[in-house]
């Protein structure tokens, strides 16, 4: 099926369900379990299959629940935020799925993230490319698609026994479709290379340079996750920030980064290079590549930084957000709680060992405001050329 096909298939599911609704109209019209019949020839769900067809394609509710029935569906979505179902409930293969992606997932962190471990491309980019596989499996299943592997006749290709799935990559290409999606299609296709290439080989030098593409999967994961099934079945309560001991803030970590390139095998240095010689668009595509830098600034009084990090979720960033980011230049400036290294008396000390004529602190002060170093007289104290000199509260 092409994407055009594919395309049109949907605008006809969702005419179709708009003409549904529309004709049942809030029961003044034709009856849910009538239509169910008409449309699909089965009336035996009474009402429930038509319910979920118009919520998943128009998103409009058609039941009116009672504050009983409320109650147990949020206990119920509590049990499944946890990872399991509700007991003596028999789960659709579309949730078993969803809770196995989540599952691989959050496996696939706990190796990324877990000190001791050493294999870890490898094994996140095989835990990682299964969790995107159910996940995937569950959105097809979902919206009533396909997602086997027919033969010629259209029939599905068993194999040992069971239907044959299409692969993760044609998935991708089914279950996201449009140019939102365009970025995350691209990125969930180099994992699925990654995990070809280097699931058995012992690389752990990879590490490192694949961080921004784990970065920015994490989030297309979650970001697909929470569009398609529900804040629910968010990972965001499961995880926080990890702590890091690498020296990124080295100076000499970029000849670093590309030593450890050139130590990769070729196949492995042709991916790597060819997922950084895509378009500029790409590339600054947040769902394709994730480029994040950490300046740790600690504040003078512990207690009051300069400035704070947010952390949002995906999608929520506003415009206003955006255009700050990109016009706001970060610059790190050394902050202390402690008394200056050099006080104006060291100074003074030294520049005397120096010179044969008499200097003392009031004559380091006239200099400093000879040069505009320092300010003047009732000037803000803190106008200081920081290329001389340093700010500090409490020695002024």
């Amino acid at each position: 099926m092409t994407a055009a096909s594919h395309q049109t298939d949907n605008t006809h599911t969702i005419e179709l369900a708009q003409e549904l609704y529309d004709e049942w109209d809030q029961g003044r019209g034709t009856s849910k379990s009538e239509l169910e019949r008409r449309t699909w020839n089965d009336g035996s769900s009474h009402g429930k299959r038509f319910d979920k067809y118009i919520k998943d394609n128009l998103g409009l509710p058609t039941t009116n629940p009672s504050k009983q029935t409320v109650r147990i569906q949020e206990l119920e979505s509590q049990v499944r935020s946890l990872g399991q179902h509700p007991i003596n409930t028999k789960p659709s293969e579309e949730l078993i799925q969803l809770l196995h992606a989540r599952e691989a997932c959050l496996s696939a962190l706990q190796i990324w993230n877990d000190p001791a471990k050493t294999f870890r491309t490898g094994t996140f980019s095989l835990l990682f490319v299964t969790a995107w596989n159910s996940l995937l499996l569950a959105i097809l299943l979902r919206k009533g698609e396909e997602w086997r592997e027919l033969d010629k006749t259209g029939k599905p290709i068993i194999k040992e026994g069971l239907e044959k799935s299409l692969s993760t990559y044609e998935l991708a290409d089914r279950a996201l479709v449009g140019n939102e999606w365009f970025g995350t299609r691209k990125n969930t296709k180099l994992w699925i290379e990654l995990r070809n290439k280097v699931a058995h080989r012992y690389l752990p030098i990879l590490d490192v340079h694949v961080i921004p593409y784990a970065q920015s999967g994490l989030l297309n994961f979650e970001r697909v996750l929470v569009k398609e099934f529900g804040e629910e079945y968010s990972l965001s309560n499961q995880l926080s920030v990890p702590l890091q001991l690498s020296g990124f803030s080295d100076p000499n970590f970029i000849a670093e980064l590309k030593a450890t390139h050139a130590r990769l095998p070729i196949e492995i240095q042709a991916l790597l290079s060819r997922a950084e010689s895509v378009s500029s668009e790409l590339l600054s595509d947040p769902t394709y590549l994730l480029r994040i830098t950490f300046i740790p600034v600690v504040p003078s009084s512990g207690t009051s930084p300069d400035a704070v990090v947010h952390f949002v979720k995906p999608g929520t960033v506003s415009a206003e957000m955006i255009n700050n980011l990109t016009d706001t230049a970060v610059i790190p400036k050394l902050v202390k709680s402690k008394r200056p290294e050099y006080g104006a008396q060291y100074v003074v000390d030294e520049v005397c060992k120096r010179i044969q004529f008499k200097f003392n602190t009031n004559d380091h002060a006239r200099v400093g405001r000879f040069f505009n170093i320092r300010p003047k007289k009732g000037a803000n104290d803190k106008t200081v050329n920081e290329r001389y000199c340093e700010y500090i509260r409490a020695s002024k």
